[in-house]
């Protein structure tokens, strides 16, 4: 029998505790984003303002996220911090570039309200690329709330019912995360 003590034990309450986080972080990214379709659907210009105002919201939300996973890995915050800068600043230029197009009357308000979900969207599901599983399914969540506003008159009620399966779907994954540590740790407790 083993009468060491597991020191990996901690590790894995902090990455639960990390996990349980992220939800609450991903549900309130999809509560902001679903507000933002509403609003878009009923006050189109200050839509493409709330849309502009999620860009440093999903910026800080990525920035927190990476750095929970790095922190005790050892790598440079600084870089981090300035790819995650970079890549918010582009889609928020991005976003300056259809207000433009808007300007010079190449699109109107409704074709620039969904330009700039589709910028966010692509945006969030980038940064998932080095952020994780967690912003690439927010991505395509926004993606989704694009075509659904697109497509369909009423649309409210399919947006909430995504919501929830996203957030069903998270708490699968995240559930399947932490069996897999939990076994990982109970082989290595056996060694």
């Amino acid at each position: 029998m083993n009468t060491r003590p597991n020191q990996s034990e901690p590790a894995l309450i902090k990455g639960l505790r990390t996990l349980r986080l992220d939800f609450y972080i991903f549900a309130v990214l999809i509560f902001l984003s679903i507000l933002g379709v509403g609003i878009a659907d009923a006050f189109e210009t200050p839509a493409h303002w709330y849309w502009i105002a999620m860009v440093p919201v999903y910026f800080a939300a990525c920035f927190f996220l990476e750095w929970q996973a790095i922190r005790h890995s050892g790598k440079a915050l600084r870089d981090i911090l300035l790819w995650q800068t970079q890549h918010w600043l582009g889609v928020l230029a991005a976003f300056f570039l259809a207000f433009k197009l808007r300007e010079i009357g190449s699109l109107d308000n409704q074709a620039t309200g969904l330009i700039l979900l589709l910028l966010l969207a692509l945006g969030t599901f980038l940064a998932g690329i080095t952020t994780g599983w967690l912003f690439r399914l927010l991505g395509i969540f926004l993606g989704f709330n694009l075509i659904m506003v697109a497509y369909m008159e009423h649309y409210v009620a399919v947006l909430i019912a995504s919501a929830a399966a996203m957030l069903v779907l998270y708490h699968y994954l995240a559930k399947s995360l932490d069996r897999a540590v939990a076994e990982r740790m109970a082989d290595d407790s056996a060694e």
